[in-house]
């Protein structure tokens, strides 16, 4: 809604910030990306202990990591004046540690151990990601009845500006930090999922031959992500976190169908768009959460005149995107411009490399195939002239 903090803070920034209009060009050029973009890839065993299962990717990720966090520190500094409320607030946070639920609670008392980073800053860490990210996710069928996957993963946005380099500081120091996980248990691969190292929770995640699934934030009067946490900071905690939901669903779920059903009536803390993608001809949905449960399930058959794919960004489908923010309407002109027949790996990930859907805040493109299990994730950078978000 228009009065949402992300509209408003939007609204306040934008004569200061949004620079003319940019052209809106269905690129054609971009796939395949530079290998020196590719993640990397780790394995985390699920029959390790938690707190050693993550070790050796975050002991590869810790100085990224420190540096992020630094970054947020200084921001929060330089906005309030002191580093009173940032260490105030980790404090606190260290103290609720004991309420997380395993075996996420364990996993970061891991990484604070392996790290040297104290508990209630990788907790803020984990809370970053239940409270905003700005992103596109496309579910598509190409013509031959093969179902594709992808997303941009947009973050950052009003964590502060470099002027000089004309970026978001904090997306900079997330792209360093990304890698792709595969979650083991007896040896074999039971998920795939691309991370900021540090954070336990899933983003964006495949379950090979099952279903695949991303998130996108939503900002609503109906419930927002802050009420949520600090419910759970002053002891209300009958809801779950947005990413131990979707990491449960990810170990747990066998099929499609009980995916879906986990994340339309489980109650969480912030609520969000999930993206569910199937392993079968016309299986994807688009789920639009409130904290307490789904308010709509927007199926691929009810998709208008384009039942062969969906484009969610961050703004109920139903409803016209933020006038500052409207990736969905060129998303869907270079959807509808690449055509089912075409589409693919190459053609998704020139939609999502197309200003705006590619803009300042992306960290990454994930592309996902279900029936093969093929995974792929790739940093993005948005070379200017470029939008800011």
């Amino acid at each position: 809604r228009s009065e949402s903090w992300l509209m408003l803070l939007c609204a306040l920034f934008c004569s200061a910030f949004v620079p003319a209009q940019f052209t809106q060009e269905c690129r054609s050029d971009t796939y395949p990306p530079p290998s020196s973009s590719e993640v990397e890839w780790f394995d985390v065993s699920l029959d390790e202990a938690p707190i050693i299962r993550w070790r050796h990717v975050v002991a590869r990720r810790q100085s990224q990591i420190r540096d992020l966090l630094l970054q947020f520190k200084n921001f929060i500094r330089q906005l309030t004046g002191s580093s009173v409320y940032f260490n105030l607030v980790a404090r606190s946070l260290t103290l609720i540690a004991p309420t997380v639920p395993q075996p996420y609670q364990d996993e970061m008392v891991g990484i604070s151990t392996v790290t040297g980073i104290p508990l209630g800053e990788i907790l803020l860490y984990n809370i970053f990601y239940e409270a905003t990210n700005l992103c596109t996710s496309v579910l598509a069928e190409d013509s031959k009845g093969v179902l594709y996957h992808a997303r941009n993963l947009d973050f950052g946005l009003f964590f502060g500006w470099d002027k000089a380099k004309k970026t978001w500081l904090v997306t900079e120091y997330l792209r360093p930090t990304i890698v792709n996980i595969r979650f083991k248990k007896s040896g074999q691969t039971v998920f795939m999922s691309t991370h900021f190292a540090g954070y336990v929770g899933i983003l964006t995640a495949l379950k090979p031959g099952r279903f695949s699934l991303t998130v996108n934030s939503r900002n609503s009067l109906d419930g927002s992500s802050t009420a949520g946490i600090i419910e759970w900071i002053l002891g209300k905690r009958d809801a779950i976190w947005m990413g131990f939901l979707t990491r449960r669903v990810m170990e747990t779920a066998d099929s499609y169908a009980q995916a879906k059903q986990m994340l339309t009536g489980t109650k969480m803390l912030a609520p969000a768009y999930f993206i569910l993608g199937g392993n079968s001809t016309m299986q994807g949905c688009v789920i639009t959460r409130s904290r307490d449960a789904a308010i709509d399930v927007w199926e691929r058959s009810a998709a208008a005149n384009h039942t062969w794919y969906l484009l969610q960004t961050n703004y109920d489908h139903w409803k016209p995107p933020f006038v500052l923010d409207d990736r969905r309407t060129p998303g869907n002109k270079c959807m509808m411009a690449k055509g089912q027949a075409r589409m693919g790996f190459k053609e998704i990930f020139n939609v999502l490399s197309s200003i705006p859907v590619l803009n300042k805040l992306t960290t990454y493109t994930a592309l996902m195939r279900v029936d093969t299990g093929e995974y792929h994730s790739y940093r993005q950078t948005c070379k200017d002239p470029c939008p800011i978000w």
